[in-house]
C-alpha cells in the first residue's frame, strides 16, 4: 500500500511549490491508514522528493512556492502559554485549588523550570496568581468571614409564566447544583431570578416583575441561557450592571450580540457549541489508532451537530455523515409528543419518532459497511442515540460490527444512560464551567487578555 500510495504521487507529475493532497484526503482515497500515508510522506522526503511544511502541508521539490506565507516557528514561551490556557479549559488547572508543583508542571510542559518560573511569575506580576510558600495559587479577592454578611449574587435560568421551573436534562441539573454548592462555599447568597420565553419578562419565583433596581448590592450575576430562545431581554435586562455578569452561553458562537462582547464586565462561557468537542473526541480515537468513523445526527438541522461533524473531519479522521435534517434537538420530538399524547407518555413516543430516523440511517450505514468489508466506530450526536441503536439492535436483531480497533459506539453526554449501557462518551466538563463562572465573578481581571467567549474543554470518559 505504501509503494502504491508513492507510486500514485509520482505519476501526478506536480510542478515544484505544488501542495500535495491532504493526509485525510489520501487514507479516504487509498483506503489506507493514517499511518501508511505518513510512511510513505516520509519516504519521499528522505528522497528529497518533497518537503514538510509544519502547519502548511507537504509540497513538492525542496521549497514550496516563494509566495507562500511561511510557518512560523512557535518559541518555547509561546507552546507553554497555549498548552496552560488548554489546561485552564479543560480544568486540568483549577481556579480553587493551588497548581501542581514547579517540578510536576515542568515536566508536564517539557521546559526548564527555570522558563516555567519565569511564565509563572509574568502572572504573578499580571494578578492572575500569587505565590504561597513553594505554591502558585490563583489571586481572589479577599474571602469573606463567616461571621459577616454574605454577598449577593443574582442568578437566573428559564422559567414558565407563574416563575415555576422543570429542568429537561441531566446536565441543566448538574448546573444549578454546581451553581447553588459553589456559592455556598464562596459565601454568596444567591437570589433567584426567572427568564419567561413567552414573554421576555424576567420574575422570581412568586411570578412577581424584578428590578434590578432593587438589588443595589449585589456583586454579580450568573445567567444560564439553556433552553432560552428568546435570549435578548435577558441580557438587555443586565445592559447596564456594574458588575461582573458572567453568562453560560447554550446558542451558536455566532449569535452572541456584538455589544455585548465589546462590555469590560461581560464574559460568555461555551462547552457545547462550536468544534471543539468534535475535535476532542477526534483527538481520543486517534490516540486509539481509529482513523474512520461513522457520524449519526437526527438533529442535524442544528449548528451543534453540524459544528461536532465539521471538529470530527478538521481532527483528521474520516468520518461518513448518515444524518438527518428535518429536526434540531431532542426537544422538538418531546414537542412533537406533547401534542399527540399524555404527559406521561412524551417520553416513550418522542423516543419512538428518533427510533425511526436513526432505523434509516443505520441501514445506509450497515449497507456502506458491507460493501466495503468497513467495521468503524460509530459516533453518536448524544447517549440517547447510542441507547436508541443498542435497544434496535436487541429488538430486531441487528448486527452492528465490532470494529477492529475502538469502541462499537461513542457518543456525546457522559450521561447516567452512558454509564448503563457502558459506552464511552464526551463529558462537556460543567464543574469546570461553574468553577470559572465564579472566578471570573471574584476575579474578572484574570480574564484580561483572554477572549470573551471563553471555551471549556471537555474529555472522553471511558466506561
Amino acid at each position: 500500500m505504501k509503494q502504491r500510495i508513492i507510486k500514485a504521487l509520482l505519476d501526478m507529475n506536480l510542478n515544484d511549490g505544488d501542495r500535495l493532497p491532504s493526509v485525510r484526503s489520501m487514507i479516504k482515497s487509498f483506503g489506507a491508514s493514517s499511518g501508511t500515508v505518513q510512511a510513505a510522506l516520509s519516504e519521499l522526503e528522505s528522497a528529497g522528493k518533497i518537503c514538510k511544511i509544519q502547519g502548511k502541508g507537504c509540497f513538492w521539490g525542496n521549497t514550496p512556492l516563494k509566495n507562500m506565507v511561511p510557518y512560523v516557528h512557535e518559541t518555547v514561551s509561546e507552546k507553554l502559554s497555549k498548552a496552560f490556557e488548554r489546561d485552564f479549559a479543560q480544568g486540568f488547572i483549577k481556579p480553587s485549588q493551588p497548581l501542581p508543583l514547579s517540578k510536576e508542571l515542568s515536566a508536564r510542559y517539557n521546559v526548564s523550570q527555570g522558563t516555567l518560573r519565569k511564565f509563572l511569575e509574568e502572572k504573578v506580576a499580571r494578578g492572575i496568581l500569587k505565590k504561597e510558600g513553594r505554591q502558585y495559587v490563583f489571586y481572589r479577592k479577599q474571602q469573606q468571614r463567616d461571621e459577616a454578611p454574605l454577598s449577593e449574587l443574582i442568578f437566573v435560568t428559564r422559567c414558565n409564566s407563574w416563575g415555576g421551573f422543570s429542568a429537561e436534562s441531566e446536565r441543566e441539573l448538574d448546573f444549578l447544583r454546581l451553581v447553588y454548592k459553589t456559592a455556598g462555599k464562596n459565601h454568596y447568597k444567591l437570589t433567584l431570578f426567572g427568564i419567561n420565553d413567552a414573554t421576555g419578562k424576567l420574575i422570581d419565583r412568586s411570578g412577581k416583575p424584578c428590578k434590578l433596581s432593587e438589588h443595589p448590592n449585589a456583586v454579580g450575576a450568573v445567567l444560564s441561557t439553556l433552553l432560552v430562545q428568546n435570549f435578548r431581554p435577558l441580557l438587555t435586562f443586565f445592559a447596564d450592571a456594574k458588575f461582573p455578569v458572567a453568562v453560560w452561553w447554550e446558542h451558536p458562537i455566532d449569535a452572541v450580540p456584538k455589544s455585548f462582547l465589546r462590555k469590560d464586565n461581560w464574559i460568555f462561557f461555551n462547552s457545547t457549541f462550536g468544534k471543539n468537542p468534535g475535535k476532542e473526541i477526534g483527538r481520543y480515537l486517534l490516540g486509539l489508532g481509529v482513523t474512520e468513523v461513522g457520524y449519526f445526527s437526527p438533529y442535524h438541522n442544528s449548528s451543534w451537530s453540524k459544528d461536532r461533524l465539521t471538529g470530527l473531519e478538521e481532527s483528521g479522521l474520516v468520518v461518513h455523515p448518515y444524518v438527518d435534517a428535518e429536526f434540531a434537538s431532542p426537544w422538538d420530538y418531546k414537542q412533537i409528543a406533547r401534542k399527540k399524547v399524555e404527559k406521561l407518555s412524551v417520553e416513550i413516543m418522542a423516543r419512538s419518532l428518533e427510533k425511526e430516523k436513526l432505523k434509516t440511517l443505520a441501514e445506509r450505514a450497515l449497507e456502506f459497511q458491507a460493501a466495503n468489508g468497513n467495521n468503524m466506530p460509530w459516533i453518536c450526536v448524544n447517549d440517547e442515540v447510542a441507547g436508541i441503536f443498542m435497544e434496535m439492535a436487541e429488538e430486531n436483531n441487528m448486527e452492528i460490527p465490532q470494529p477492529n480497533i475502538g469502541p462499537t459506539y461513542i457518543a456525546f453526554d457522559n450521561s447516567m444512560e452512558s454509564y448503563l449501557l457502558r459506552i464511552p462518551s464526551y463529558d462537556f466538563n460543567t464543574d469546570a464551567l461553574v468553577e470559572q463562572i465564579f472566578y471570573y465573578i471574584s476575579s474578572p481581571s484574570a480574564f484580561d487578555g483572554i477572549k470573551k467567549i471563553h471555551h471549556i474543554l471537555g474529555n472522553v470518559v471511558e466506561k
